[in-house]
Formats: C-alpha cells, sequence, structure tokens
C-alpha cells in the first residue's frame, strides 16, 4: 500500500474539524534512533497522509508526543502512522488496532526499507545452471511486495553455465533475506526464496528452483 503525501482543501478543512476535544489520544515514542519532523496519522481506509501533525515542532530520538485522533474510536480503529526523519526516511507502522491512550513506539525496526534502495550493499554471484538462457534477473527484499528492477543490462543475458555478480539492494545490517528470481527466454521463473546472505555468496540456481 503506498500514500501520497497530498490531500484537497476540503479535505484538510473537514480534517480538521474533526480534531476535536472529545475524540481519543495516543502517544507516539520516537525510539528509531534518529529525529523525527513529520508525524502523520490516516485511517487505514484513507489513501491519503493528510497533513503533518507535528507542526514546527520536532521529535527527537528517545521522547514522545501525544496527538488526538481525527475520529472517535467508535468510528475509526484501525490507523496508519508514519514518522519522518530528517533525512527524509520513513518509519510505518500499517493497520493499528488503536485504543484510547494508546502508546506506540516505533524503532529502525519500521524503516520502510523500499526507500533506501541504492544497490550500494556488498556484492553476490549467482551462478545460472538451469540449462536455460536467462534474461531477466530480479533480487528483492523478502518482506517486500515487489521484485523491483531487472538487474541485467538491456542487451545482457546469463547463459546456463555462466554466472553474474552483482551488488546488494541494501547492506546486510539493514537487509541480510532476500527473495531471488531469474526468468528465462520462454518467460518460465527460478525462484529461491528467503535466502539467508553473506558476504560473496554464491547462489546456484538449477532446474531444481522451477516455478
Amino acid at each position: 500500500m503506498k500514500k501520497g503525501v497530498f490531500f484537497l482543501l476540503i479535505f484538510t478543512v473537514f480534517s480538521a474539524a474533526l480534531y476535536t476535544q472529545e475524540n481519543p489520544s495516543v502517544t507516539i515514542v520516537n525510539n528509531t534512533g534518529y529525529t523525527v519532523w513529520y508525524v502523520y496519522i490516516s485511517q487505514t481506509a484513507s489513501e491519503q497522509w493528510g497533513e503533518d501533525l507535528l507542526g514546527r515542532e520536532v521529535l527527537h530520538s528517545g521522547t514522545s508526543t501525544t496527538f488526538r485522533l481525527p475520529f472517535p474510536i467508535n468510528v475509526v480503529n484501525r490507523y496508519d502512522i508514519q514518522l519522518v526523519d530528517l533525512d527524509g526516511d520513513s518509519y510505518t507502522k500499517w493497520d493499528l488496532l488503536v485504543a484510547p491512550g494508546s502508546r506506540i513506539v516505533f524503532t529502525f525496526d519500521d524503516f520502510d526499507v523500499e526507500n533506501l534502495e541504492t544497490n550500494d550493499g556488498p556484492p553476490i554471484t549467482i551462478v545460472n545452471n538451469t540449462g536455460y538462457t536467462v534474461l531477466y534477473v530480479y533480487i528483492s527484499s523478502t518482506e517486500s511486495d515487489n521484485w523491483g528492477l531487472d538487474r541485467l543490462d538491456r542487451d545482457q543475458v546469463l547463459q546456463n553455465g555462466e554466472s553474474f555478480t552483482l551488488p546488494l539492494p541494501f547492506d546486510l545490517d539493514i537487509i541480510d533475506r532476500y527473495d531471488i528470481q531469474l526468468v528465462d527466454l520462454d518467460g518460465d521463473t527460478y525462484t529461491k526464496w528467503d535466502v539467508l546472505i553473506t558476504p560473496n555468496s554464491r547462489i546456484v540456481f538449477t532446474f531444481d528452483d522451477f516455478d
């Protein structure tokens, strides 16, 4: 689920009117290790984050602040909450069941790793022993729902028996488990799921990995 940080003026006015003293409050604790500049709270059913709730304040790591929810609990009790730090990195909790007075602790485990993909991680080598020519190679964090871009060059193929070395999308201290998929010239796929990666791993695909 992706949400854009934008909203219509009429939505803003409506939302502001709903932030009343009758609505319950929740406390957000920033234990991410970084200073947070923006806080967004949105009902899970919404496709928009709405406005930043911190305003001109910041939320230092190790501190907390209390926010009033936009709706009464008997109207909406499931929310998505996102923090954004000084570097623009985000930390998100999705589909939270919220109760009045809830204390919601954010840590670095809530970091949205898909926003950091740089392909600057350590190298791994993929060996094609499938028996077929591979046209596409995908590597994605096991927690991600998306494969991302093909890692072979546009005019590059991986013949049977050949190997290909590529950098990981992230450092291993951030992500060390990946799904890896090869696609051959017939469109058939060969996938290894939830692979624990170490630096300079050599990952051999055979026909046994055929989907």
